[in-house]
């Protein structure tokens, strides 16, 4: 069966993998500190809504959704709008933060509470399901799933990663998930450490920011791996801009 693609939203990045994302697939994007992942993923969401009439899901399990509707304003983007059309659903289930017991889970506006020893993946999963359900999502984004190093810790972290990737890929939707890595010098992808989500999702996205002497800080994009896909290997510059982030076709060079 020939891989059907879905288009991630980002200039230049659907050309380098071939068409977008394989559509039922897992991708991750991993990056240092504001090197733009939540954006990116936020991006695909948008672009879901706008121009195709995909409805999406967005997971934080850091920041809050406050923070996140006022954040995105900047771009352009009126996610209460989105919400209040049953488009997207963004469900605040961070493991780090007081959260009512009484609010309900389902409701599009509502938050989940999924907080310290009773956090798992299992109830997580569920609340993702729900609104999902609700939504008609064919699009879903999680971020980030560091967070649940804080929760889980050895074999059971990647026990918990394998549990939840399974759990989206049998939801039938396309999905981003984001980590965090340490920040780098240099401009060689091989000073980091490899976590257990780049070897378990199905694509793996790296956002570098690139210290570079006399130049600053140089941020590019790397396809790690697509499976189902021939894509671009080489490292290419990228830059957030007022309508998202944009790549650059030329290779970084550094």
């Amino acid at each position: 069966m020939k891989t059907e693609f879905v288009p991630t939203g980002i200039v230049g990045l659907d050309d380098l993998l071939g068409g977008g994302y394989p559509r039922g697939r897992v991708i991750l994007i991993t990056g240092g500190p504001g090197s733009g992942k939540t954006l990116m993923a936020m991006q695909f969401l948008i672009d879901g809504v706008e121009r195709f009439d995909e409805h999406g899901v967005f997971v934080s399990l850091e920041e809050s959704r406050f923070h996140l509707i006022n954040e995105m304003q900047n771009f352009g983007w009126d996610l209460e709008k989105y919400e209040r059309k049953n488009q997207l659903a963004i469900v605040d289930a961070s493991p780090l933060r007081q959260i009512s017991k009484e609010k309900d889970p389902t409701g599009p506006e509502n938050n989940v509470h999924l907080r310290g020893a009773e956090f798992s993946i299992q109830a997580l999963c569920t609340v993702i399901r729900s609104y999902v359900r609700i939504t008609r999502a064919m699009r879903i984004v999680i971020d980030p799933i560091t967070s649940l190093s804080l929760q889980f810790s050895g074999m059971q972290r990647r026990t918990a990663l394998v549990d939840l990737l399974d759990a989206l890929m049998s939801m039938g939707t396309t999905c981003v998930v984001t980590s965090e890595i340490a920040s780098q010098t240099g401009i060689s992808p091989t000073h980091r450490s490899i976590s257990p989500e780049e070897y378990l999702c199905h694509g793996v996205i790296v956002l570098h920011n690139n210290h570079i002497a006399g130049k600053g800080v140089i941020s590019s994009l790397e396809i790690e791996k697509m499976r189902e896909a021939r894509h671009d290997r080489q490292l290419h510059p990228y830059a957030i801009t007022e309508k998202g982030i944009a790549i650059y076709a030329e290779r970084f060079l550094g």
